[in-house]
């Protein structure tokens, strides 16, 4: 959805789509996508497009839409993930810290943010292929909740339209786990997890 006019930053998600905020609150995530200037990663697109990138060819190495399909299926019927005591405190702890910070935003701090929350870090669980809601899937949700939130308050401005895939991903989630666990003030849970 596009905002009505320009997207002004300084207002609130309600006024630039025109949407209530009871209604806002029933959204798990809402994306707000703002191309931005940014004239180092418009090169990088710009030389990828130029250089001929074959998406199709690579596509071969991807599972097909139908074998995705497939196991989205399988894992959404196969497993109902209870959270461990690990995920339950980080989750828990986000959703505290998120009431206390934005009265502003009332419509995304609700006992709805928390369900959100769960359904989210069930989500991942089922997307990895467990039955147990696990740290890193709660660690997750909240990456995830912060990346749709223009003003977030854990983690600080997140630019998903702009941000590159890491080269090494199983550093970035370490780094980005601790950083998590350190704004929550929950430092030794991943030891204890």
């Amino acid at each position: 959805m596009n905002p009505r006019g320009r997207y002004d930053q300084a207002a609130s998600l309600s006024v630039n789509t025109a949407l209530s905020s009871p209604l806002l609150s029933r959204f798990d995530l809402i994306m707000v996508l703002l191309d931005t200037r940014n004239d180092q990663w418009d090169m990088r697109v710009a030389e990828y497009l130029l250089e001929g990138a074959d998406l199709a060819a690579a596509a071969d190495e991807w599972w097909s839409f139908e074998r995705l399909q497939a196991y989205v299926a399988l894992v959404k019927v196969r497993f109902q993930p209870r959270a461990s005591s690990a995920s339950e405190r980080v989750l828990t702890r986000y959703y505290q810290i998120q009431r206390q910070r934005d009265p502003a935003s009332s419509a995304r701090t609700t006992i709805r943010l928390l369900e959100s929350l769960i359904r989210l870090a069930q989500a991942h669980a089922r997307l990895m292929f467990r039955d147990t809601v696990l740290l890193c899937d709660a660690v997750t949700a909240v990456v995830l909740m912060e990346s749709t939130m223009l003003s977030a308050s854990l983690l600080g401005s997140i630019d998903t339209l702009h941000t590159p895939f890491a080269d090494d991903p199983d550093q970035e989630y370490k780094e980005t786990e601790a950083l998590v666990l350190s704004r929550l003030g929950l430092e030794g849970l991943a030891e204890q997890a």
